[in-house]
């Protein structure tokens, strides 16, 4: 897979990287891109996979910048021997794609994982994310579960106009005798 970049640091997220790793996040994971993304990136996501599972949250810096992050966690089934490794998050810079940063996150997100016990690493993208495809085909994830997400716009829906109205948010305002 070739050598690791010299001037790529891989390491643990700090608390600090967070803002830098959500704007990252929030440049990468759009609407426009991927309209059909199941999992929503928020501000709650980095936030909650550093509180619950911060060893599987990295950053990758070049020349101290933060150049990309990998956010995964450890899956225990009950009752089961196998933990899994999720990655469920990967972020390379648009300015520094093409580097090798993806390739070295996920040798240390794998290790990490290897470390904890986790005997099985999965991954998902959008099928029509042809890049992250290839990329995860190049570093050996070659069994393809298909799973299919269906959505359905309820704003056309007979209940949601009467239910919602023509009421700005989805929150009911507390009355002032509350």
């Amino acid at each position: 897979m070739g050598a690791a970049r010299k001037d790529i640091e891989v390491r643990e997220m700090e608390l600090e990287d967070l803002p830098v790793v959500y704007a990252l996040g929030e440049s990468v994971f759009t609407a426009d891109k991927w309209p059909s993304l199941y999992r929503t990136w928020d501000e709650y996501e980095p936030v909650g996979l550093f509180h619950s599972d911060g060893e599987f949250c990295l950053v990758a810096e070049c020349k101290g910048r933060l150049a990309g992050f990998a956010l995964g966690s450890l899956i225990d089934k009950r009752n089961s021997a196998w933990s899994y490794g999720y990655l469920t998050w990967l972020a390379v810079d648009p300015e520094l794609k093409g580097g090798g940063i993806a390739t070295q996150l996920i040798a240390a997100i794998t290790e990490a994982f290897i470390r904890a016990g986790a005997r099985m690493m999965i991954v998902d993208t959008d099928a029509a994310n042809k890049a992250a495809l290839k990329l995860f085909r190049k570093h050996d994830f070659l069994r393809e579960d298909r799973h299919i997400y269906l959505s359905k716009n309820l704003t056309s829906h007979p209940d949601y106009k009467r239910l919602r109205g023509k009421k700005p948010s989805g929150r009911r305002k507390k009355k002032d005798h509350e």
